[in-house]
């Protein structure tokens, strides 16, 4: 019995040992640990676990005494019981409100029960939480943006957001494996722009798209390398309508500055003719005036001839030789003539290239276009009354140009110098030390136009007005007999239009003839000449005209032949029209003019009769002489028109 007790008494003081040391043990250990037997008692609790869950610390055997088993069961639920029945460690995350702490509880089991640490991890759930948002947000942000968005490896798309679905035109699910580099125009240089990418880290520029669907866009990009070792990222934005309103807003500009120096051009070509300048210095000023425009790059005036079908130089601006060394053709059979040059002389209209490179017509000078750096070419025919003067062309380094309002300001250059051109040919024969006189027969005119017989008849045409583009005045005489005559062919040629007697008082009728677009009068106001006298005999047509010298005579008679097939040339002359000083006219207006005719016309101008508003009526005049004013206006208007007759009457001429 005393061995036995004495046995006794040593496994208690053993367990003693084994408590004491348990309890030194669980002091140790920073976390919180407790323990559960199999049936779930909690057999142990160190103070780290006591006051994770809020409770006073003690003695492992006070712990024992007093298990904090309601607490951890709220806490952590079944946890035990499935880690004993899986024999495998599980880990659970639970949230303890008295304590407003994240616990974490990691159950060890084993046959006799289970071991639990528990440690506290609010830091780090408040940092998962943290990351958790950051990440939420960057999720958002990515699905949710307006630019693509695209991450990927050297080789394929590995995440890409719904703006870049939309961008590339292709569903989202199946851009995953596919590379960024299948959409990029071939014009750009992606090995390149790849290599610069990895050795920067960073790089920004754009490029062009083209979608499955044949469409293209133009996109902006921003790329970084190593996002995540072996992973990049690309953000796309589109800005092909923003690119397309720059581009509209700067051509809109380009037009406004072509505009501009178009105009000015016209005005310096409006300051030429003012200023009384020649057709060379006329034309050498537009073109000079386009080529200094920075709107353009050169420009030139060429001649043309109808029946050879060439295209001469004339004048260049810019550039030298360019037409003598250029295919050119009026032909359109042949390709040189195919180009807004030819054509433009073909159907007196502007022709334009706005993109030389692609229009197929433009094919011959396509090397020439490369070498002279322009894109866009127009030819503009100069013309007047359907006669042809020339043509100008100009070339612009813009594509598209000449188009909308400068096509239309442009094309007026053609009507302004041809207006111009027509005006100093009809000056210089008016002002010329010599003229070519010509005198045409059309025989039997009247015939063509199944007229009356005229045999034994005549009418004299003293003097065409030109009143406009198309209508004109012609003054004539006849015997009174001869109006029927007249009035008839009326009714019969197409150009005639009315028929106006101005005075029948003696023998000879004096008539006013309205005529719109005669044939003949165009062709010789095409020449710049003018008629001197017409006249028709026994049905015959007679006409004088004048002409500068220097006249293609030969073009001219063919020009009149094709309108009357019938026109012969009778005489061909050189001639000087005699220029009387204004000496002279004064000696011959003493000599014809009355002593009361001059002393009517000097009181009237003196007195302000000529000024308005006038400064004194003609009563006033007429009383301040002493005469009726009936007498006035008869000496006056007797005045008047011997001294119109000296000014308007033409020069004798010395053949």
């Amino acid at each position: 019995m005393g061995d036995e007790r004495r046995s006794i008494e040593a496994d208690s003081r053993r367990e003693d040992d084994s408590s004491v040391d348990l309890e030194a043990a669980f002091d140790r250990i920073a976390d919180g640990i407790y323990t559960l037997d199999a049936e779930g008692r909690c057999t142990a609790v160190n103070d780290r676990a006591r006051a994770l869950f809020g409770q006073e610390t003690g003695t492992v055997a006070a712990t024992a005494a007093e298990p904090p088993i309601d607490t951890i069961r709220a806490l952590f639920g079944n946890a035990h019981e499935r880690a004993l029945e899986s024999q495998q460690p599980i880990t659970v995350e639970r949230f303890h409100d008295a304590a407003d702490d994240w616990l974490e509880a990691r159950c060890y089991p084993d046959e006799t029960g289970v071991t639990v640490v528990v440690r506290e991890i609010t830091e780090r759930k408040e940092r998962e939480q943290t990351l958790a948002d950051g990440n939420r947000r960057l999720r958002s942000i990515f699905e949710n943006a307006h630019d693509a968005i695209l991450v990927g490896d050297t080789d394929e798309i590995v995440a890409a957001n719904p703006a870049a679905s939309e961008l590339l035109g292709v569903d989202r699910s199946e851009l995953h494996g596919r590379s960024l580099e299948e959409f990029i125009h071939d014009d750009y240089d992606v090995e390149s722009a790849w290599a610069a990418l990895l050795e920067q880290g960073r790089l920004h520029g754009s490029f062009s798209l083209a979608r499955p669907d044949g469409t293209d866009r133009i996109v902006e990009y921003n790329a970084v390398a190593d996002v995540l070792p072996g992973t990049h990222l690309s953000i796309l934005r589109d800005v092909t309508n923003s690119r397309r309103r720059k581009r509209q807003l700067e051509r809109q500009r380009e037009r406004l500055t072509a505009l501009d120096h178009v105009n000015s051009v016209v005005r310096e070509i409006n300051d030429a003719i003012v200023n009384g300048s020649n057709r060379t210095h006329l034309e050498r000023v537009t073109c000079e005036s386009l080529a200094d425009s920075p709107s353009y790059e050169f420009a030139f005036i060429a001649d043309v001839d109808t029946r050879s079908k060439r295209i001469t130089h004339s004048v260049e601006a810019g550039i030298d030789d360019y037409v003598e060394t250029i295919p050119l053709s009026t032909d359109a059979n042949d390709p040189a003539g195919r180009g807004p040059a030819g054509t433009a002389i073909r159907t007196g209209t502007m022709q334009v290239s706005t993109d030389v490179f692609e229009d197929p017509s433009f094919e011959p000078w396509r090397d020439d276009a490369r070498e002279h750096g322009y894109n866009s070419a127009a030819a503009i025919p100069i013309i007047h009354d359907d006669v042809l003067y020339g043509v100008l062309g100009v070339t612009s380094a813009r594509r598209n140009a000449f188009t909308n309002e400068e096509r239309d300001v442009i094309g007026q250059l053609g009507d302004v110098l041809g207006h111009a051109i027509a005006a100093l040919e009809r000056r210089r024969v008016l002002l010329g030390d010599e003229l070519i006189e010509l005198e045409l027969v059309i025989d039997d005119a009247v015939a063509l136009f199944d007229g009356p017989s005229m045999t034994g008849h005549s009418v004299w045409f003293d003097r065409v007005i030109r009143i406009d583009e198309k209508q004109y005045l012609e003054y004539g005489t006849t015997a009174s007999e001869t109006v029927p005559m007249v009035e008839a062919l009326v009714a019969c040629i197409p150009h005639w239009e009315q028929l106006s007697v101005l005075d029948e008082s003696a023998a000879e009728v004096t008539f006013e003839l309205t005529i719109s677009s005669p044939p003949m009068v165009g062709v010789i106001d095409a020449y710049g000449g003018y008629v001197e006298a017409a006249a028709i005999h026994d049905g015959d047509y007679t006409v004088t005209t004048h002409f500068p010298t220097g006249t293609d005579v030969r073009s001219l008679v063919d020009d009149l032949t094709d309108v009357y097939p019938g026109t012969r040339t009778v005489a061909r002359r050189q001639v000087t029209p005699s220029r009387e000083s204004v000496e002279q006219l004064r000696n011959r207006l003493a000599a014809t003019l009355t002593d009361r005719q001059r002393t009517a016309l000097e009181t009237a101008y003196y007195s302000g009769y000529f000024e308005w508003p006038r400064n004194s009526s003609g009563e006033e005049v007429a009383e301040t002489m002493g005469v009726a004013p009936a007498t006035f206006h008869e000496h006056f208007r007797a005045a008047q028109r011997k001294l119109l007759t000296a000014i308007l009457d033409e020069p004798e001429t010395v053949r």
